[in-house]
């Protein structure tokens, strides 16, 4: 039977867990899709767990503390083994939630658990697998996010997300030689989705969003092109195409008519490089664009690697004139303690808490807090993730600066976004 004295479902036994999965499946269609994750925790106290219950005991119910907070009521999962945990995720709008998902698992997962006087690592590695997109079954959809945890431990990787039936795509092992080859040919593609003030019903700012090349044989979602660039050594140079990119396309948007504030991602990696705010600066000398007119978002898991590192560069980057947002927030670690200490202009709310917001009192709860804290530091604060009206009204009462989703746009190539502005602009006016 289940437990759901807290927050989402916990099953005593896989077979419960499969008669729900095979529920969900059934219900599953291309707006309302269901995602299995497969993780192998590779725990460094596997021979306690198996020798003393009590320990055992002890140890799931500290992993239940950190896993429990960063799902929804609606989820559910079960023990496979001591070591393997399944989850199931219903109705995700697509499977980027899902990843999001994942991310949040493991930096929930990143520090140790202390029982008494033992010390436990995890090292988990995630395979994701969706319904209808990758498999049309329960028990496809379980092997399919099993084949994907194992060739992400076959190619070194935190998580992987399943390959489609029809999908040639190359195995895990040829995912850095594809993306060196990407980038070495410049390759990788943008997309920009807009940011509208909800005050003056105007776009404000765009966010600047990478893809992998659309006419490529593979297909990589963007957080495991991240992953892999990380992991390479090749997140440096990455950044710098999408520097380039960005910045020649806002030459042309400029010559057009149209200025406009770019926010780009900086990977949490990349804040630990000495010579980050040198190599930014420079290649906006480049193409003549003024600090200011670009923003660099930072997820807030970033922060808690090297805090007195991370403070340095965050205030050497405001001092050439970037504007600064937290992403992702309230997923992460002493969040107050950012807002007092980092010179940020804004925050951006996590799209679980907005997508939650309608239906559940608890998310809009958070919302209404991180809006209130937010305002009280004198921040922006951005909602991403909006999708639809009634979460738009929720949030306009709420005080919410500025909101991002699908609602006003999905991210569109750089060529489409000065008619998008000038159509979106002229509409505004007319209300």
């Amino acid at each position: 039977m289940p437990n759901s004295l807290l927050t989402c479902i916990e099953f005593s036994n896989v077979g419960d867990f499969y008669s729900a999965l095979e529920r969900e499946v059934n219900i599953a269609s291309d707006i309302s899709i269901v995602a299995v994750l497969v993780m192998s925790m590779h725990r460094s106290d596997r021979l306690n767990a198996m020798l003393t219950p009590d320990y055992a005991q002890a140890t799931r119910a500290a992993f239940l503390e950190r896993i429990r907070p960063v799902l929804r009521d609606k989820d559910s999962f079960v023990f496979a083994t001591e070591n393997e945990c399944w989850f199931l995720l219903p109705q995700l709008s697509s499977d980027a939630l899902a990843i999001l998902a994942v991310h949040r698992v493991l930096s929930a997962l990143s520090t140790p658990l202390k029982i008494g006087s033992h010390t436990i690592f995890f090292n988990p590695c995630i395979g994701i697998a969706c319904a209808p997109v990758h498999a049309r079954s329960a028990t496809a959809l379980l092997r399919a996010a099993d084949t994907a945890q194992k060739n992400a431990q076959l190619g070194n990787l935190r998580f992987l997300l399943a390959h489609g039936a029809e999908d040639a795509s190359a195995g895990p092992e040829d995912l850095p030689r594809a993306l060196e080859d990407v980038l070495d040919a410049n390759r990788l593609e943008m997309r920009y989705q807009p940011k509208v003030e909800l005050r003056s019903n105007s776009v404000v700012s765009v966010e600047a969003l990478v893809r992998w090349p659309s006419d490529h044989p593979q297909t990589v979602a963007t957080p495991l092109l991240i992953e892999i660039a990380e992991r390479c050594d090749m997140i440096e140079l990455l950044t710098m195409r999408v520097f380039n990119k960005v910045l020649q396309e806002m030459v042309g948007w400029r010559q057009s008519g149209l200025t406009i504030l770019v926010w780009i991602n900086l990977s949490a990696k990349l804040l630990s490089l000495e010579h980050l705010p040198t190599i930014l600066s420079r290649v906006l000398s480049i193409w003549n664009i003024p600090t200011s007119s670009i923003g660099l978002e930072i997820t807030e898991s970033a922060f808690i690697n090297d805090i007195e590192h991370t403070t340095n560069v965050l205030f050497e980057l405001k001092a050439l004139g970037f504007h600064l947002s937290i992403d992702d927030f309230g997923t992460g670690y002493s969040s107050l303690a950012y807002l007092r200490r980092f010179p940020i202009d804004e925050l951006k709310i996590d799209r679980m808490f907005i997508h939650g917001m309608t239906e559940s009192l608890q998310d809009r709860q958070i919302v209404q807090s991180i809006i209130g804290l937010a305002h009280n530091f004198g921040l922006q604060v951005v909602a991403e993730g909006v999708e639809q009206a009634a979460t738009l009204t929720e949030l306009d009462i709420l005080g919410c600066d500025q909101i991002q989703g699908y609602l006003f746009a999905r991210p569109m190539p750089g060529d489409d976004l000065i008619g998008w502005c000038n159509a979106f602009n002229r509409t505004a006016k007319l209300k």
